[in-house]
């Protein structure tokens, strides 16, 4: 068995918050909570706590020109990306602008042809239909897109949530909240949307799209804090209510029903609306969340649902090439894996490079052929900046951008070789030793009869948990093994029990362990969630398992 790191997350020293557990303010100061008035704010998100649209530099001038253009009848072109948070920005705008009376078009490029953010021939193309082009969720480094488009008349509004270059495109207006000191500055696309609209319409239409902000910002994977978690919590109430035919249609296909949770959006919803995106055209998400018609929306949701299920395939086929490229033993010296491959789907190599990311420990990177071309997308680990290691690299580049975790890069194929050669230099020099060491956070260490329906209740208050807000995770240390076997049709899930202090007797179930069985541990160590099991009309509490140690 691989043997992985065991860290307990960073715990504030400090009393508990007013009238809450010690171990409940515990969690809470790991998720940054120092005060009882933030605790308060972190348990009960309310929409009265979102900040004034206004601090977002750069605000005012985009509500003046857009009121502008629509009290001057001028065309206004919203130009979005082609993922979840992309479709959704893009839909909360033309929503909210096609309320205010404004005259729309919109255009979401295509990834295979076009590729993310602008591009000159959609920049001309725009020319012709509108007088002011809006951005969302992209644009922030087309510097030379945005000459053109101000050089052939376009009145142009840039709205990010990406790192911004140090040379701003010259724009008449950038917006992105990693600019100036707005007091949440990991918004998503979507979310710089819905403050748009809330600077345009209050809160009251701010409310009708909370929905749409609520899929994307958990889709996007950005932190689930301050307005992003109000976002969210609020978000998720109003989908189960929804009216949008879409939507319906499209909680039908992925076969989940109220009460929905941040898991459901990250894994039934968001893929669905990225598959569009990633193996046709993501105008289907637009039509899919502003339609009105319930036959429309049952029709693009079937679409959805069979393009999601090709690019499973798809994604299985690709990683099982980007593996056979593969040195195991090379790959023990290695700080970053590479692979590529002609015409693979650009869509899909970003899921490729996430699933050798999280197989190796390694920071990865896939690349698609296409001539003298390569587009690639790369994912990383805790400690290892990827879009830090690119900027290095940044020479060898036609162009990349992204975040920490995850950016994308354009590269000449002649050019692939050196890139590799450096980047394995440059994270092998930055990176620290214990980056690559695969590692496990937990919360607490806590005896399990810690567990009660009165203790899950103060868990399932810390929903939604997500990026910045990890759901929490507990620890059995030197758990005795009273019983273990493999369960599951293949045998490949564990099912276990344990003896903990006091002692209590543990049922726990490890998906994806089963071979744990065969090495018939004496002693295990546990990183486990609580959860609630129904089992023929008996309700009883066991630990769901994440991660194992054994001691054989």
């Amino acid at each position: 068995m691989t043997h992985t790191r065991f860290i307990q997350r960073c715990v504030q020293d400090g009393p508990s918050f007013r009238g809450l557990p010690d171990w409940f303010s515990a969690l809470l100061r790991a998720r940054g909570v120092g005060t009882d008035e933030e605790a308060g704010r972190f348990l009960n998100p309310s929409l009265k706590d979102l900040h004034d649209p206004f601090l977002l530099p750069g605000m005012r001038e985009t509500v003046d020109l857009l009121n502008a253009a629509i009290l001057e009848k001028k065309t206004v072109m919203v130009y979005g990306d082609y993922d979840a948070d992309g479709v959704c920005a893009a839909s909360i705008l033309l929503e909210t602008l096609h309320e205010k009376g404004a005259s729309l078009a919109y255009r979401i490029p295509s990834r295979h042809s076009e590729g993310y953010g602008l591009n000159p021939d959609a920049v001309r193309e725009i020319a012709r239909k509108a007088q002011l082009l809006i951005t969302v969720d992209c644009g922030v480094s087309n510097t030379e897109e945005v000459v053109l488009a101000k050089e052939l008349g376009l009145t142009v509004i840039v709205t990010d949530h990406h790192r911004p270059p140090e040379i701003l495109p010259p724009a008449d207006v950038v917006m992105d909240p990693l600019l100036g000191d707005y007091p949440c500055p990991y918004l998503c696309g979507a979310g710089v949307a819905l403050k748009i609209c809330q600077a345009l319409q209050g809160l009251a239409g701010l409310e009708k799209r909370l929905d749409l902000a609520a899929i994307a910002t958990v889709a996007d994977i950005v932190p689930l804090q301050g307005e992003n978690r109000i976002i969210v919590r609020e978000g998720l109430r109003r989908l189960e209510t929804t009216a949008r035919p879409g939507l319906k249609a499209l909680f039908s296909a992925a076969g989940i029903r109220p009460p929905f949770s941040s898991d459901d959006l990250a894994f039934r919803i968001g893929p669905r609306l990225n598959a569009a995106g990633r193996l046709g055209d993501a105008k289907l998400g637009v039509h899919l969340l502003l339609t009105p018609d319930s036959a429309k929306a049952e029709n693009i949701a079937a679409l959805l649902e069979e393009a999601n299920r090709t690019r499973q395939r798809f994604e299985r086929e690709m990683t099982a090439d980007a593996l056979s490229q593969l040195d195991l033993e090379t790959l023990a010296d290695a700080h970053v894996i590479f692979v590529s491959g002609e015409d693979w789907n650009p869509g899909l190599i970003g899921l490729a490079a996430g699933r050798l990311c999280e197989r190796f420990h390694l920071p990865a990177v896939a690349l698609s052929v296409h001539g003298d071309t390569a587009v690639g997308s790369c994912r990383s680990i805790p400690g290892i900046s990827i879009y830090r290691m690119l900027s290095d690299c940044a020479d060898l580049l036609e162009r990349f951008g992204g975040h920490e975790q995850a950016a994308g890069l354009t590269v000449k194929t002649e050019n692939i070789p050196l890139l590799r050669e450096r980047l394995e230099k440059v994270i092998s020099v930055a990176a620290p030793d214990e980056a690559f060491l695969p590692a496990a956070e937990y919360d607490l260490s806590v005896p399990f009869r810690t567990w009660t329906p009165e203790s899950m209740d103060w868990l399932s208050r810390l929903e939604p948990s997500g990026c910045g807000n990890p759901a929490p995770l507990f620890l059995l240390r030197d758990a005795e093994v009273q019983s273990i076997r493999r369960v599951g049709k293949d045998g490949s899930h564990l099912k276990l029990t344990v003896l903990d202090e006091g002692p209590s007797v543990v049922d726990a179930i490890a998906f994806g362990a089963g071979e744990v069985a065969d090495e018939n541990p004496r002693k295990l160590d546990l990183l486990y969630r609580p959860v609630f099991n129904d089992f023929r009309g008996r309700t009883t509490i066991e630990a769901q398992v994440y991660s194992i140690n054994s001691e054989s």
